[in-house]
Parts: structure tokens; C-alpha cells; sequence
């Protein structure tokens, strides 16, 4: 193993390249070799077990995932492959086992859908699994839908009464009951049950058609054109609907992080604990309020049933209640469009722009709500963004950058258009991404450019729907790129200030301006440019783009406050919270660099709080608090410093360090039983793993440095005297009873005098007539 990253990722490639070949065995070798670099990089175990089990070494295959799920153990995919493969071993045990530890994963993420499909394959392979039965119907009551929830509900009642539990049956029946009253089958099995007749036995369950993700999207431009289209695929829903079901899943997450004894428990029939409960909650956004839970659940019950008004007057008051979520406010603006409520739902939709997963859907509806408003520039705007990031799906990720630069060039050319001629454009863009065939419109439109113009720079859809543009632009950047490579900037400011003639707010434009500004020495004003642009990105609502731009700045002023606060609040709208959180250990950095002690410690508790209400590795949030204890620490607030600790114990009772300088903190204030319980605490940990050395190392220390405390001596007497170090314990026991002595503790002392005795030390005789004076002046 050399560990040699150049090697490594030309072996990745070149196994992924056969890969996408189908040769697998020479993908097999690619990603051995790989692996010889680094033998515990996932996506390398990962990728060389599919290659594996293409060619049906299913042991083989199941190793690498085996390994590559305990490299990263909240990675869901290993642990899935490995389920699928004990099935096609007949392992059914067992790939029970890892399919519901894949479910728990992908709950974690908050993949309600992942969830369900795991489940689901866990029913069918064994039907009369009662927690698994009582998951997916609770889920399925969750996400409103109701026929699969009553399925499973009646499932679940077949099995009960199986097992002679008639009562929890009948509950089960009457909670379907609840969901759709009346429903046919459910009030059928009701009167067998009450009759005394079996129930029909549980099927296996329905499966169930999940959204239209990105991920699936992409997915459909690698696929070859199919025959006929598959039955989900043709009725797949355009950009919006598909984008109002995603906010509808990342909702029904939401409420299976509900608290215990939160907004539906009171309405949830007595005993159904017995049958399943949902796991507790995490709190997120400090949305803990049972309330606000209440009126989600209520939310999307009434709009899976139809009634679109009541299901937006009860987000609005989830929202108001703490709901401040992109994917609660989509589905509200979603909600409000469709009631032409259009000046409320573009607020709403606004606030959902950002999201990754809801930006074109977003981005098309507004588009759609300002046609009809008849304000064409900014309809042209959102339509063309919309337009993009579907286009973006159709081409190859390495062309992105370029295919995002043609249309921001388009989008800026927009305003040089006459009001007819926008129009027309915004309606050709509404019909081709409308409708459940819109994809297929999509790969269509693509395979005709590549067709037409093969090896030609990457072409955007919307030169063939109706917009030419952004040629003239599009060779100015190319002339100004090659003067700022000669370094003749002045030129190269002269060529952009002449294409801002055609293109005037075309952002790339400004940021190669900005550019020039910065290498030509002038900070200054490059910064501010690139300030304004990422600003301008921001108030459009393209956080993308702003979050690359505030980066930007920070590479030339790291020191630059307001711009890192901005990127934290874009990192966070995008739902990447990791890099917020990165950023906030950078800002609070700068403040410690700033002796602006206050201003780190509370940018560390953000961060903290950040880490608690997301679902970041846990390993942040004992980073964020070793940086606080540490910053507590120098700032002599040992009260502070030891709840920090006593915090990342409560997190990693391993955490040495952590647990070391607890007692240390105890032992300054003055706590010794404080101490002592810790002390003890961290001992049991560290001999129960076969660190028994590592505890004694941690006595001696502690009665090295602190002499003189009862609580020290008396735990090192007795490790001295449990590892057959008599004379040892003797000196400890000895030293012991001489503090007790001075605290006037007789009683102990003469229980610690009788201890020594009993060891037979050398000079028992003395030991026995001091012995003897204590218990007569006792």
C-alpha cells in the first residue's frame, strides 16, 4: 500500500468507465487496484462490490459491503446491498435483519420513502412480522395514504388475532376504521372479528409508486429509450407536482420527529403501543412545540383527502408555530397557487427556491404565477432558471458549469426583449416542462441537439424552444478569458465592459469583471463587485449560485464577517448543514483571533445547536464542544468547562479527555464526590474494554497531582490491593488513614487501620496498638 491519491482516483475512474461498460471484470481489477492505495475508502469497497455481484460472486460482494459499512456505519447503501444479497444467498434471517437496519438508516436521513421500501421487503419476506406491519401502517397513516395504511392495518389485525390477541386485533381494525370510516373491508373483517372468524391471512404489501427525486431523474437520461413507456414512468408528475410530493415526504419526516407524548399521541387509541410506536423525536429548529405538530399532521391529512383550503389554513399555522422549513412552505405556496392566492404564494415559494430538491419545481411555479400576473421579465426569469436546472439533468455533470453560464447569459438577455416575444417564450416553457411527459420531452429535445450539433459546445434547450442569445457574450468571455491568461487585464476589462452592451446583468460577466479588479491588484473593488453579485444571486432566491460567489470572497478576505454569516444562512437553506457548520468553526476562529471571546462562544453554541437539530455525523457536535470546554478552559470558567464535558461524556463515554478533565474540574471546585462518581465511572468503562492498565495509569496520576484527597487514595489502595501490589495498597491505605485522622474521621480510620492489618504488613504490631488507642478512645 503506497496511499497514493493520483493512482487511486485514475483507478477509480478507469473502473467506473468499465463499469459504465459492463465490463465488470475488468471493473473488478480497476477497483482492486484502488483499493491497494486505500483499503478502507467506501466508495472503492462499494463500487467493487457491485462490480462483484454483477458477475455473481455474491461472498465476495457481501465482504466489501460488509467493510464498507462499518467505514461508515450511517451509510444505508452497504447495509441495503448486504440484505439483498444474504436474499439471493436464501439467508432469510438475515437479510431481514440488515433490511430493517437499513430502514433505521434511512429514517435517520429523513428518506421516509428508502424506509418504506425496506420495510416493505422485509413483509415479504416474512408477512407476519407484527413491528414491521405496525411501521408501515403508521407510516402510511402519516404520509395519508390511506388505502396501503388500511391494508396493513388489517394485515396487522389477521396477525394479532392468530396469536390470540383478539382485543389488539380489534383495535387495529378500529384504527383503519378511523382512517376511512365505513371502508368496506374494514368493517368486514370488524364483524368476522366479533363473530369469531379467522380473519383473511396478512398479504404481502402493495408496493408503492415513491417521488420523482433527482437522483430518479437522472437516473431516466442514463437509461436507453424503452419500447413503451413503464406504467409509473408515463404518469410521473411535472416538475411542480413532483416537487409538492417531496415536500410532502420531507414533511412526513418531520413528523416522525415528533417528541414522545407529542401532537397525535393524546388521539392515538389506548394500546396501540403494543402494536407500534414511532421512535422518539430529534428536535429540529427548536420545532418541539406539540402544536406545530398537531396542525402539520392535520395539514396533510386534509390535503391527501382533497380539501385544499383547510390543508393550507393548517400549514400557515404550522408555520406560524415554528415550521420553518423550505419544504413546509413549498407545499403552502403550492397550495395557495392553486386557490389563486398568488401574491401569498409567491412569498411562499420564495422561501423554497433554494432547496435543491424544490428549486425547479419553485422556480416553474412562480414562473407560471407571474405569466398570469402578466409581469413577462421576471415570468422569463424564473421560467429560463426552471428551464435550467431541468436541462442541467440532461447533460453531463463535468458540462454543467458551461451550461449554467449559456443560460445565465440567456436569463440577462431576457430584459432586451419585447413584452410579445417574452410572452410567447415563457408559455413555450410552461408547455414543455408541464405534464407528465415532460421528461420524455426533455431526453427528446437533448438526443436532437446532440444529434444535430455533435462536438459542438454544450447547447441549452432553450435555443431550440424559441431564445437565441447570449452568443455575442459567450465569445466576449472567451476573448476575455484569454487576455486574463496572457495577463493584459486592462484589455480584458475593456472586452467586458463592451459585452455588457448586450448583456448588462449578466452575472458571469460582472464576476469575470470582479476577477480582473482582483488580479490587477485592486482588492477593493473586486471584493465589493463580487459582494454585489452574490447579493444579487441571493435576492433572486438562487442560493447556489450565492453560496459559490460568498465562498469566492472569502478566499480572497477570510476575515470578511458579514460575507461568512451570509454563506452560513444560504449553506443552511440548502440543507447543507455540515458546511455550515464548517463555516461556523471558521467564523469562530476569527473571533478567537479577535479576542472577541464572546462573540466565539456563541457562534460555537450556533454551531452546536446546528449540529443537534440536523442529522451531521455525531462526531460535530464532540468537536463543537471540545472547542468550547478548551475556550471555557482558557478563560479560568471551570463551572462552564466541566457541564461541556460532562456533555461529551454523556455523548462518548470513551472520550478520555473528556472524562480526565471532569474530575480534574470537580477536584479544582472543590466537588470530590462529584469526582469520585466520575472517577468511578471511568474506571468501569475503561476495565469493562480491557483497559485495566490505563485505569491504574489514571490513579497514579491523579494522587500524584492532587495529594491528599480521601477519594484518591481510597481507589488507588484498593486497585493496588485488587492487582496483588500489597505493599502498595499498604503505603495508600497508609496514607489513607492518615487524612482521615486529620478530618477527625475516626470511625474511617480505624476501618482503614483493620484493612492494613489484614494485609500482614511489616510492622503490624504498631499498626495493631494504634488499633487499639482508637477504638479505646472511640
Amino acid at each position: 500500500m503506497t496511499g497514493r491519491q493520483d493512482l487511486f482516483e485514475e483507478s477509480m475512474r478507469l473502473g467506473t468507465s468499465a463499469a459504465w461498460e459492463s465490463q465488470w471484470d475488468r471493473a473488478i481489477e480497476f477497483y482492486r487496484k484502488a483499493l491497494a492505495e486505500f483499503p478502507e475508502e467506501p466508495t472503492a469497497l462499494s463500487n467493487l462490490g457491485l462490480a462483484l455481484l454483477e458477475t455473481g460472486q455474491f461472498k465476495e460482494a457481501l465482504a466489501c459491503y460488509h467493510r464498507a459499512s462499518k467505514v461508515d456505519p450511517n451509510d444505508p447503501v452497504p447495509v441495503e446491498k448486504c440484505a439483498e444479497i444474504f436474499e439471493q444467498l436464501s439467508q432469510i434471517q438475515e437479510a431481514i435483519q440488515y433490511r430493517e437496519q437499513a430502514s433505521d438508516l434511512y429514517l435517520r436521513r429523513k428518506d421516509v420513502e428508502k424506509s418504506i421500501e425496506n420495510w416493505n421487503h422485509v413483509a415479504r419476506l416474512n408477512p407476519e412480522n407484527v413491528t414491521i406491519r405496525s411501521r408501515l401502517a403508521l407510516t402510511y397513516e402519516r404520509l395519508g395514504r390511506r388505502k396501503n395504511a388500511i391494508l396493513e392495518y388489517l394485515a396487522l389485525a389477521a396477525i394479532l388475532q392468530s396469536s390470540g390477541k383478539r382485543d389488539a386485533a380489534a383495535e387495529a381494525i378500529q384504527r383503519a376504521l378511523t382512517i376511512v370510516p365505513g371502508d368496506p373491508e374494514a368493517t368486514k373483517a370488524l364483524r368476522l372479528l366479533r363473530e369469531g372468524k379467522p380473519l383473511p391471512p396478512p398479504t404481502q404489501p402493495k408496493a408503492v409508486t415513491g417521488r420523482l427525486g433527482i437522483e430518479r431523474v437522472k437516473e431516466f437520461f442514463q437509461e436507453s429509450q424503452p419500447a413503451e413507456p413503464e406504467p409509473d414512468r408515463a404518469e410521473l408528475a411535472d416538475p411542480e407536482v413532483a416537487a409538492q410530493q417531496q415536500a410532502l415526504a420531507i414533511l412526513a419526516g418531520i413528523l416522525f420527529e415528533e417528541p414522545a407524548g407529542g401532537a397525535d399521541s393524546a388521539s392515538r387509541p389506548l394500546g396501540m403501543s403494543a402494536i407500534g410506536s414511532s421512535k422518539a423525536a430529534v428536535d429540529r429548529e427548536g420545532m418541539s412545540r406539540p402544536s406545530m405538530y398537531r396542525y402539520l399532521g392535520q395539514a396533510i391529512d386534509l390535503q391527501t383527502r382533497g380539501h385544499a383550503q383547510q390543508a393550507a389554513k393548517e400549514l400557515k399555522r404550522a408555520i406560524d408555530a415554528g415550521l420553518n422549513h423550505p419544504a413546509a412552505h413549498y407545499n403552502l405556496g403550492f397550495l395557495l397557487k392553486d386557490l389563486q392566492d398568488y401574491e401569498n404564494a409567491r412569498k411562499h415559494l420564495m422561501s423554497a427556491i433554494g432547496h435543491p430538491e424544490l428549486a425547479l419545481g419553485a422556480n416553474l411555479a412562480l414562473g407560471r404565477i407571474l405569466h398570469i400576473q402578466d409581469d413577462q421579465l421576471e415570468a422569463s426569469r424564473y421560467v429560463l432558471n426552471a428551464l435550467r436546472l431541468a436541462d442541467g439533468l440532461s447533460v453531463d455533470g463535468s458540462q454543467s458549469p458551461q451550461l449554467n453560464n449559456i443560460y445565465e447569459g440567456i436569463i440577462a438577455s431576457q430584459a432586451e426583449g419585447d413584452e410579445d416575444t417574452l410572452r410567447k417564450f415563457v408559455s413555450d416553457v410552461l408547455d414543455f416542462l408541464t405534464g407528465p411527459q415532460w421528461l420524455q420531452r426533455l431526453r427528446e429535445a437533448r438526443d436532437t441537439i446532440e444529434t444535430q450539433r455533435p462536438g459542438e459546445r454544450v447547447v441549452p434547450i432553450a435555443e431550440i424552444i424559441a431564445v437565441g442569445g447570449g452568443d455575442q457574450v459567450l465569445q466576449s468571455l472567451a476573448r476575455i478569458d484569454e487576455l486574463i491568461a496572457k495577463g493584459r487585464h486592462a484589455s480584458a476589462m475593456e472586452e467586458a465592459m463592451a459585452a455588457l452592451r448586450y448583456a448588462p446583468s449578466y452575472l458571469t460577466l460582472h464576476q469575470r469583471m470582479a476577477e480582473i479588479l482582483l488580479q490587477s491588484g485592486k482588492a477593493d473593488a473586486g471584493l465589493s463587485k463580487l459582494t454585489l453579485i452574490a447579493e444579487t444571486h441571493r435576492v433572486r432566491g438562487e442560493s447556489q449560485q450565492a453560496a459559490k460567489v460568498f465562498a469566492s470572497v472569502l478566499q480572497h478576505a477570510p476575515i470578511n464577517i458579514p460575507a461568512r454569516t451570509k454563506l452560513i444562512d444560504l449553506l443552511m437553506q440548502q440543507d447543507r448543514m455540515e458546511e455550515a457548520i464548517e463555516q461556523y468553526m471558521e467564523l469562530a476562529e476569527l473571533y478567537s483571533q479577535m479576542a472577541d471571546m464572546d462573540g466565539t462562544r456563541k457562534t460555537f453554541a450556533e454551531a452546536l445547536d446546528l449540529a443537534k437539530r440536523s442529522s451531521v455525523q455525531p462526531q460535530w457536535e464532540l468537536k463543537i464542544l471540545h472547542k468550547m470546554g478548551d475556550l471555557d478552559l482558557s478563560l479560568l470558567d471551570w463551572r462552564r468547562a466541566l457541564r461541556t464535558y460532562e456533555q461529551i461524556q454523556e455523548l462518548d463515554p470513551a472520550d478520555d479527555k473528556a472524562g480526565n478533565l471532569a474530575i480534574d474540574l470537580n477536584l479544582r471546585l472543590g466537588q470530590e464526590e462529584q469526582a469520585g462518581r466520575v472517577l468511578d465511572r471511568n474506571l468501569e468503562y475503561l476495565v469493562a474494554h480491557g483497559k485495566s492498565t490505563a485505569a491504574m495509569n489514571l490513579l497514579e496520576e491523579l494522587a500524584r497531582e492532587y495529594p491528599g484527597k480521601l477519594i484518591l487514595h481510597s481507589r488507588l489502595a484498593e486497585a493496588y490491593r485488587a492487582a496483588g501490589r500489597t505493599a502498595d495498597a499498604i503505603a495508600q491505605y497508609d496514607a489513607l488513614g492518615e487524612i482521615q485522622l486529620d478530618a477527625g474521621q475516626v470511625k474511617d480510620a480505624i476501618r482503614t487501620i483493620k484493612t492494613i492489618i489484614e494485609l500482614s504488613p511489616p510492622d503490624i504490631e504498631g499498626y495493631q496498638e494504634l488499633l487499639s488507642n482508637l477504638m479505646a478512645n472511640k
